[in-house]
Order: structure tokens, then sequence, then C-alpha cells
């Protein structure tokens, strides 16, 4: 064959292949995709959303995290004041959120607006925690708009199937698979790194924390059991040998009786643990962590949702604390700035700080 005849079957094998990759981009288009949600339900989609709305407990965080404000034609009220935006790194990196349409009140009853949601127009519509299938497919058919549940962090765990598979789930809705797999490869190289600096559990101060948010803020007497946030770093929790409800309000004397050597406080009650101080000042001054100068602060957590950046950067803070020479070689700051860079897309740790200065540091109540 000669060089003339080569050329013209070469370029006739090339014609064919674009054509060919014409035809399977088209057919994809013209049949589209269909992507299954958490309650286990099959969502067609006929292209990939524009307009998009993500409602329900932590359901908007869940979603910056992976796409940041782009497509979001609305938010709920709840997602505009309190610490729902103090706490929540989203609303420093992507302020424009809070500008957007209000879609209805948002907060932890699945209480839809359906004349909002409509009026948005959105193209989809995430939905998170605790809604049925059933629930999800009245929402869809009322409103004719594909919704897809999402489901991760509400009984405060951080590393797990939930967590992997919701962002797999937006990823796969909104075409953007790549930065789904980036943001769960982080979470699972964490894990290993905080797991890996682990000492043993027996090494480990008796902790216990307080000012947990629960529905709202709350003070000292609200805290949480079998938590990621103590348990990946080997931090002995006092409380998980009393019960298996995840979130308990104690009493006074009960948290006396326990007198943990440290208490780690979460700044998202700090208006009541300040309250509470000046009011019961003795109290205070009687649990030996206050007394010992180990009550220290953390930032907000849990705020309408897992905050899973702040989540992990107290996790080093919570680490070294209980097990201080595995953890010599962290600086808090370096890490922020590495963990809210790749959740949100900036550096928001300085902003945080501002909001809640006393974050990482310790008590001096008992000691003033």
């Amino acid at each position: 064959m000669n060089l003339s005849i080569r050329k013209v079957v070469g370029l006739t094998v090339l014609v064919a292949l674009l054509a060919f990759a014409s035809i399977a981009v088209a057919q994809e288009s013209s049949e589209g995709y269909s992507v299954v949600d958490s309650t286990g339900r099959t969502i067609e989609f006929t292209k990939v959303p524009e307009r998009t709305l993500s409602i329900g407990h932590g359901a908007l965080k869940l979603y910056a995290y992976i796409a940041g404000s782009d497509r979001l034609v609305g938010i709920e009220g709840t997602e505009k004041t309190g610490h729902t935006v103090t706490g929540q790194s989203i609303h420093y990196a992507y302020p424009e959120l809070r500008e957007l349409e209000t879609i209805g009140k948002g907060g932890s009853k699945f209480e839809p607006d359906y004349e909002l949601l409509k009026f948005a127009e959105p193209d989809v519509i995430f939905v998170a925690y605790s809604q049925s299938a059933d629930e999800l497919d009245e929402l869809q058919k009322t409103l004719d708009i594909p919704v897809v549940g999402i489901d991760a962090g509400m009984r405060g765990d951080i590393f797990g199937k939930k967590t992997y598979q919701t962002f797999e789930i937006i990823g796969k809705v909104l075409k953007l698979e790549d930065r789904a797999e980036e943001v769960n490869t982080f979470i699972r190289e964490t894990e290993k790194d905080l797991q890996s600096r682990a000492g043993s559990i027996e090494e480990s101060p008796r902790m216990y924390l307080g000012g947990c948010s629960f529905r709202g803020e709350q003070g000292i007497l609200s805290t949480k059991t079998h938590l990621d946030l103590l348990r990946t770093v080997n931090a002995f929790n006092v409380m998980d040998e009393l019960t298996d409800e995840r979130s308990v309000m104690i009493d006074k004397e009960k948290l006396l009786d326990l007198d943990p050597e440290m208490i780690i406080l979460d700044l998202s009650g700090k208006t009541l643990l300040d309250e509470d101080m000046a009011a019961d000042p003795d109290f205070y001054r009687s649990l030996s962590a206050f007394k010992n100068k180990n009550a220290h602060y953390i930032m907000p957590y849990f705020t309408y949702g897992m905050n899973y950046d702040t989540a992990i950067l107290n996790m080093y803070f919570i680490g070294s604390l209980a097990h201080p020479e595995n953890f010599a070689d962290i600086d808090l700051k370096e890490k922020a700035a590495e963990i809210y860079t790749l959740f949100v897309g900036k550096d928001v740790y300085a902003d945080l700080l501002k909001t809640y200065p006393e974050s990482f540091t310790t008590s001096t109540f008992a000691n003033e």
C-alpha cells in the first residue's frame, strides 16, 4: 500500500472513530443518566442539573464541600442566623450563600415549603437525614422535580460508609466525581493519620465533652457519647461506658461524681457556659479539670449538622491533649490551612478564630 492510500485509509478510520464518539455522546446526552441515593431510590436525569437546592439538617455544607456555592438558587432560613452561620466554614468561604433566596425555614424537622421550593425552579433537590424513601418519593411527585436523599454525619460519625457514599452521590448527580473522590480520599487519609498517632486509650486522661449543641445551644451538661471526635484518637470518654445514647443531658451531681480529669468545651455553647459559670461558680471550681487547668475549648464541630473540616481540626487538638508526644509535630494553624483549603477552597481559620477566639485555649475560670 503506497503512502497516499495509507493516508486516505487513516483519515477514513479517524473520521469513523470521531463519528462513533459523537454518536456515543449524543446517546448519553439523550438517554441521560441515573443515580442511586442514600435510601436506595434510583433518580433519573435527562441533563446535568444547572439549578440546585440542598435542604435538611446539614445538607448545605455537604453540597458546598463538593460544589461550593455553584448552581445553588436558594438556602433555608436556618442557614442565615446564629451559630449555623458563624460556626460553619462554608459561610466564610462563600458569603454569597446568605444572599440567596430563602426556600423554607429548615431545622431538625422535615417540613419542606412546597411553594417556595417549586418557585425556585431547581433541576434537583438534595435532601439530608432521616427521610424515608416514601417521603422523598412523595416530595418528588408533588414538585415534579428530582429529589436525591443524602445521609451523613447525623450521629456524630465523621468517618464511615455514609460519609463517603454521600459525597459520591453528590458528585455523580453534578458530574463532579473527581472532586468527590478528592474529598473522600482526604478524609480516608486523615483518619489513617489520626489513628496512627493515637496512643493506647488506657494512656488517655479521662475526658468529658460538654457544651454540645442539641437542637440549639447547650451548656456544660449537654454531652455526646461514642463520638468519632474522641474515639478516633483513642481519647477516653467517661460517658461511653454509661449509655449508648449519642446525645445526653446529665445533671451537675453526675458530672461531679464522674469528675473527669479533662473537660473539652464546645464553643457553640459559650454564652450558656459563661452564664452558668457566673451563676454557679462553686460548681466549676469543684471540678478537677477546672482546678487543674485541664478544661479546654474547641471550635463548634456540629452546627446544623457535622462540620467535617472543623471536627477534623478539633481531633488533632484533642489528640494532642490525649497523647501529646504523638502530636508534637502538628502545627494547628498549618493543619487548619490544609483542612479548610481542601474542604472549602480557602483558609478560613483566621475568620473562625475572630468569631471564636477562645478556640484551642485553656479555661482559667477556677484560677481567676
